[in-house]
């Protein structure tokens, strides 16, 4: 049985922060949520939820839907013709959170672009890397393991844990801090994007 926890990050652009991530995982069902306003003041929110298989050693099924654009996805693996070995893009906190508290040296899998599942998953790697300095917003400076994911010979995106959990999240030019709960995460950010970290799409 996996245990079922619920964490938040700050969410930054260029160096300004911009939003919030909210993920929750009940033992069965990984929930992630992302919203944040770009330069002009246009907001973005994504919606992940993948259900892993009974035991937890794959997944199920995900579905996934993105505004502006009215992107929505929906896929069972075993219909689908995905392998075992093959993880949702969101999925891949899972992974990392497991690995990180782990002294695995690289774990590999087949990654789903969840926006775009027609695409053929690409060969993904997760590796351990050195221990470097992280700088924080509150202005402190820890040391934590960086946490490399290549996904079709390209860096897709880094993590850095410390103590065995995620500190730093940097993918596709953003970054995304570790926060100790919602009021945190959620200071200074517009009501609107507040409520869909908290309740999702409606409809």
């Amino acid at each position: 049985m996996h245990a079922a926890w619920e964490r938040w990050d700050s969410f930054w652009v260029a160096g300004v922060r911009r939003g919030a991530v909210f993920r929750a995982f009940d033992g069965g069902l990984l929930t992630t949520r992302i919203a944040f306003q770009d330069a002009t003041g246009t907001p973005f929110a994504s919606e992940s939820l993948v259900r892993l298989a009974e035991g937890g050693e794959t997944w199920r099924a995900y579905r996934y839907r993105q505004e502006p654009g009215g992107l929505g996805e929906g896929v069972r693996r075993d219909e689908s013709g995905l392998g075992v070995d093959t993880l949702p893009a969101s999925g891949e906190y899972l992974l990392v959170a497991q690995f990180a508290a782990s002294s695995r040296g690289m774990a590999t899998y087949l990654r789903v672009d969840e926006a775009c599942p027609e695409a053929a998953p690409a060969p993904a790697q997760l590796r351990r890397g050195r221990t470097e300095p992280v700088d924080l917003p509150d202005g402190r400076s820890i040391r934590a393991e960086r946490l490399d994911v290549t996904a079709g010979g390209m860096r897709v995106a880094t993590y850095w844990a410390h103590d065995g959990g995620v500190v730093r999240t940097a993918s596709a030019g953003t970054l995304a801090f570790a926060c100790p709960g919602d009021r945190e995460a959620l200071a200074g950010i517009a009501p609107r994007l507040g409520a869909f970290l908290r309740e999702g799409f409606r409809g």
